[in-house]
């Protein structure tokens, strides 16, 4: 989204009273004379040293202030200088390809669901096709409800044909037309999208403030004599999402569903506290009061050693306790569930990943669709000025000790991305092997199919560089809400 102009990142930002917080800007105190500052840039890039120095996962990584000298850092904006820094950071240590920096509206953006964009993506796609140069189209993903594109009925399957007349192809002319409509400074635009049944739609578009829903989809699926229930689950915001997902368990808990298939393969993760409620959710009566997972921090966080953060209001010497830093399941068995099937992707990240890792030791949880992002640290935010920093300040280690899957969760059956199918059609590759699975105990009906199978998963690993491109301007992430 719009929201979030950055690198391919995750989030994982920390609330200590509420998931939306207000944190006065402070100049930091310091016993170094070298760090007095004499311009708010660079009274930011000392804060965003001093508070990094002091939160930082991997704290011993970051040389003294006089080595690292945060005022070398430079960009046209205060935010693009403090965005080097943070890179700089970053470089220090090979595992963090996360920590960012961004404005206070938009970290507090992320935490609500509101947003200013169209309301919609798109990725490169040959649908059934083998041959990806013949017959790559733009797919849109998804589209929230309460956004311009949701609003007009643009819907998940239809492709973008034109954008403001010009055709789109697959090239890096249109990687950067898709760039620039979706990430740019221009407020609205001109589509000319074709639906699944070959009719097209020109629409005109503006980017909107709206909230984000995060269930795109739900339905229930009567297979082999069981009550599948589909949830597809954008993201991990907020209380609303703790709403959302109440209501949609509350409607399956009615309609006697005995199965479940949690759609992830877009979500980037989001509140940890919206996590813990649908793990809670999903989890079996056995797992009650039991561990769900842990919380690690440096050292000196652990200690109550942080002056600084101690500033800044709802910080306590005991914060970060490790006493305090165990979650535990409650109120689990809503569905009776032994088994969970997740569908994945590349886009699977974060929170969404802390919630397969926390079920696996309690069911048996099968996994579809492609490798995950691989995100098992997170952040908090601290606010500087009109920004907000997010240098990775943690990671979490479920009840069974896992705690390193950085390079992903491998499935456990690889399927294709159906981008043109529409959510919820029972023949999109991902959601029929789940369902094949639940009324057979195997994945795929005949070798042929799995053949079919395996050629679109190769189309689909030749597109992703063109899919990482454009997604590398979207935000993926998710927060603590630490009470």
């Amino acid at each position: 989204m719009k929201t979030f102009l950055i690198a391919i990142t995750a989030l994982f930002a920390l609330s200590i009273t509420s998931c939306k917080k207000e944190i006065a800007p402070e100049t930091p105190t310091t016993t170094n004379p070298t760090t007095t500052a004499t311009s708010p840039s660079d009274l930011l890039k000392d804060s965003l040293y001093l508070y990094t120095k002091e939160i930082y996962l991997w704290q011993e990584v970051i040389p003294s202030y006089e080595v690292f000298k945060p005022k070398q850092y430079t960009g046209a904006t205060d935010k693009d200088a403090a965005t080097a820094e943070m890179n700089a950071i970053r470089a220090l240590q090979p595992l963090d390809r996360f920590s960012f920096v961004t404005t206070k509206e938009e970290s507090e953006g992320l935490q609500t669901g509101v947003a200013v964009d169209y309301g919609f993506f798109v990725k490169a796609a040959a649908a059934d096709k083998v041959e990806p140069i013949d017959f790559v189209r733009w797919y849109v993903e998804y589209a929230f409800d309460k956004s311009s594109a949701g609003m007009a009925g643009v819907n998940r399957g239809w492709y973008i044909n034109k954008i403001n007349n010009s055709s789109l192809t697959y090239s890096q002319s249109s990687i950067d037309l898709l760039n620039k409509t979706f990430f740019g400074t221009g407020n609205s635009a001109s589509f000319e999208f074709v639906k699944p049944d070959g009719s097209t739609a020109a629409l005109n578009l503006s980017k909107t403030s709206f909230t984000s829903n995060s269930v795109l989809h739900k339905s229930v699926i009567n297979t082999a004599g069981r009550k599948v229930g589909y949830l597809v689950f954008k993201q991990f915001f907020g209380a609303p999402s703790v709403t959302e997902l109440n209501n949609v368990f509350s409607d399956f808990k009615a309609q006697g569903v005995n199965e479940l298939i949690v759609d992830l393969r877009y979500n980037p993760g989001g509140s940890t506290a919206t996590q813990d409620a649908l793990a809670n959710l999903i989890a079996p009566a056995s797992a009650n009061n039991k561990v769900m997972y842990k919380y690690i921090f440096n050292s000196n966080l652990q200690q109550g050693k942080f002056p600084l953060l101690q500033k800044k209001s709802g910080y306590g010497t005991t914060s970060f306790a490790e006493q305090n830093n165990t979650e535990t399941f409650s109120n689990t068995g809503t569905l009776n569930l032994n088994q969970v099937f997740f569908i994945v992707g590349h886009g699977t990240a974060s929170a969404s990943e802390l919630l397969i890792n926390n079920l696996k030791p309690y069911l048996n949880v099968k996994l579809i669709g492609d490798t995950t992002y691989g995100k098992p640290v997170g952040f908090f935010p601290v606010d500087i000025f009109n920004y907000s920093i997010y240098p990775i300040s943690f990671k979490t280690v479920n009840s069974a000790g896992n705690a390193d899957y950085y390079h992903g969760f491998a499935p456990d059956k690889s399927a294709p991305d159906g981008v043109n199918k529409v959510w919820g059609d029972v023949t999109e590759p991902s959601l029929a092997s789940a369902l094949r699975y639940i009324s057979t105990g195997a994945f795929r009906s005949t070798q042929s199919s799995e053949q079919q199978y395996q050629s679109q998963m190769r189309t689909q690993q030749e597109l992703e560089p063109f899919n990482r491109e454009l997604e590398r301007n979207k935000f993926t992430g998710m927060f603590i809400e630490k009470h």
